[in-house]
């Protein structure tokens, strides 16, 4: 849901959305069945592929450790943006509560709210280009075609 669509729809239900979509996003990714129809996220490729195919791909030990050491330092810089987030969200959600709204106050809130979000999504982005980057030609060829192939669910 974009963000300015929720605002008609109440901020409350936004909030627990942002918060849920925002903390989950890498994970509800790789859970989906089919390929992603997002060409960027089809040239990338989310950890859990390639935990889940490390054997077939002949992923490394220092590959492993690699992907392993680019996740933890996106989950640090991560949680730090989802406090900063939390409390700009708790910020624009008071600022709206208000009797009558300062509408200046209340975009310059949204406005901190929408650049955490790009902050964390370019976290996201930057951490799955490194992991491609990491894996050689070969790997990513065939991760592509287990990602792309069909399921036996």
């Amino acid at each position: 849901m974009k963000p300015f669509a929720a605002l008609a729809l109440g901020w409350r239900p936004m909030i627990g959305a942002l918060a849920l979509s925002t903390c989950l996003a890498l994970p509800s990714a790789a859970q989906t069945a089919s390929p992603p129809a997002d060409p960027v996220f089809r040239a990338l490729y989310e950890p859990e592929l390639i935990m889940k195919h490390r054997r077939a791909i002949g992923l490394t030990d220092e590959q492993r450790d690699a992907i392993s050491r680019l996740i933890r330092e996106l989950q640090g810089k991560v949680v730090s943006l989802q406090w900063e987030l939390q409390d700009q969200t708790t910020s624009l959600s008071a600022e709206l509560d208000k009797p009558r709204v300062d509408l200046d106050r209340a975009l310059d809130r949204m406005e901190r709210v929408l650049q955490t979000e790009r902050e964390i999504k370019a976290a996201h982005l930057t951490l799955l280009v490194r992991i491609k980057n990491v894996l050689r030609p070969e790997q990513q060829t065939s991760l592509r075609q287990l990602r792309d192939a069909p399921s036996d669910r």
